[in-house]
């Protein structure tokens, strides 16, 4: 998706909101997955953590590719 110009003018600036949202996203859906464990089954919960930890590395790869910091 791309930002438009009044929100990132550069190319830094789109990767560390481009990598902002994947983080959320990564957080957030580890943090859904953990409640469907507790909630509903752990087996769903699993699940939902196996794809949380394929976020979590699209996120840290991300990040690596283009030379970000923590």
């Amino acid at each position: 998706m791309v930002q438009p110009l009044t929100v990132a003018t550069s190319l830094v600036q789109r990767n560390k909101v481009v990598a902002k949202r994947k983080g959320a996203l990564a957080a957030g859906v580890g943090a859904v997955a953990v409640a469907a464990a507790v909630v509903l089954n752990p087996v769903v919960g699993a699940v939902g953590l196996v794809g949380a930890a394929f976020l979590g590395w699209d996120w840290l790869s991300f990040r690596m590719k283009n030379g970000m910091r923590f």
